[in-house]
């Protein structure tokens, strides 16, 4: 495989501009404009009142036009930004802090107009009508990149609280549903798992499946029951109606990324199960069912947890790699009909803290609606961190 493609740097210093996480649209519908954060830093993790900066870069120009900030936000995984898709063109979602309390943010571009709803979120249905919540109090205390600083834990003595979990916001009304709790899950794991009866558990990583009728999401904790321990997994899905909980991957090994490439079916890296190759991390595919088989993809070469996330047609998907002896993080697309694997762009992260490490720039991979262009974040020549933009001709 071949692709022909081009790579360029977007955005430029002397301030940074990033995206967050990965399999999140960017792209305008009319990709003219892509969001992102502006930040003064990228050596610290943000403290409470150093807001960032949301607005649009130019897709051509890469020119950045502030429209708001944030107080809820970090290196990893951004404000959890998103295009309403309600109100797509015209409004935002966010999250931000608000007289102390984190909330999320629904911002008309053009009028200013801001509607707050109750909590933050963490993923939102592509029709926009919910959108999940998680702690991020909690995510803060147990695995500080993924939280908020200075968000409180209201459950921070209890490892398996009973009123926390993932919640459903109504993003019409504002009404919240708890779906599924901590201890409801942590019930059914320590039943298998006797070790994680003192363990802090907290929930990560929530996404929507196509339809908006299930999501996944991972309940985790740390082995040796601190943070920077091993950290240990379970893979589940659950109902939009907080039904038909699901356990794809029993608690215990290495369970990392994923994405929906279907209602059915999803990427996942985790450790391959197998006795003679436990300890291995590759890029499986995983039907949403008990019991299902994890198949390896690409024929052995993806054998590396990466951020993998699908094209719009299903018919690609990109991921990325990190190269230790290089300081490289590698951008790699899968052409899915036969699993052939071409390395797009080397890109040069110049310092160790910012290939591993709390202060890391992943590259986060994000397609834009038309499966022509990937987005990544990345260093750029001047050691500031930028939006890069990859062109594909598929």
């Amino acid at each position: 495989m071949d692709i022909h493609h081009r790579v360029r740097t977007l955005t430029r210093g002397p301030r940074h501009h990033f995206f967050g996480y990965y399999s999140v649209p960017l792209w305008n519908p009319a990709e003219t404009h892509l969001l992102c954060i502006e930040s003064e830093f990228q050596d610290h993790l943000p403290l409470p009142g150093e807001r960032g900066v949301i607005g649009l870069a130019d897709a051509e120009s890469g020119e950045f036009t502030p429209v708001t900030t944030t107080d809820a936000w970090n290196l990893q995984q951004g404000t959890w930004l998103y295009w309403n898709p309600a109100a797509p063109g015209r409004e935002i979602v966010h999250n931000d802090r608000v007289d102390g309390r984190l909330v999320t943010v629904v911002h008309d571009i053009e009028s200013g107009e801001r509607r707050l709803l109750p909590r933050p979120i963490n993923a939102l249905a592509r029709d926009g009508r919910y959108a999940l919540c998680l702690d991020y109090g909690r995510m803060g205390r147990l695995r500080k990149v993924v939280g908020y600083q200075g968000a409180e834990d209201p459950y921070p003595e209890d490892p398996h609280p009973k009123s926390d979990g993932i919640f459903r916001l109504d993003m019409h009304s504002g009404e919240v549903t708890l779906l599924y709790s901590i201890y409801e899950v942590w019930e059914q794991l320590v039943e298998r798992h006797a070790a994680l009866r003192e363990r802090h558990m907290w929930f990560n990583h929530t996404t929507i499946n196509p339809s908006g009728t299930r999501f996944y999401f991972l309940a985790r904790a740390w082995a040796g029951g601190v943070e920077n321990t091993q950290l240990q997994s379970a893979l589940y899905t659950g109902a939009m109606d907080g039904g038909d909980l699901r356990c794809l991957i029993d608690f215990g090994g290495f369970v990392s990324h994923l994405d929906w490439r279907d209602d059915e079916s999803m990427a996942v890296t985790c450790t391959t199960t197998k006795p003679q190759e436990r300890g291995s991390r590759q890029h499986f595919m995983l039907a949403d069912r008990e019991g299902a088989a994890l198949r390896p993809m690409g024929g052995g070469v993806l054998d590396f947890d990466g951020h993998m996330t699908f094209s719009p047609d299903g018919r690609w998907m990109v991921t990325d790699r990190n190269q230790r002896e290089t300081l490289e993080k590698q951008l790699l697309l899968v052409r899915m009909e036969d699993e052939a694997v071409q390395m797009l762009h080397g890109f040069d992260m110049q310092r160790l803290s910012w290939l591993t490490g709390d202060l890391r720039c992943d590259l986060h991979p994000r397609w834009n609606r038309s499966g022509t262009q990937v987005c990544v974040d990345a260093i750029a020549a001047d050691g500031t961190r930028q939006l890069h933009v990859v062109d594909l001709e598929l």
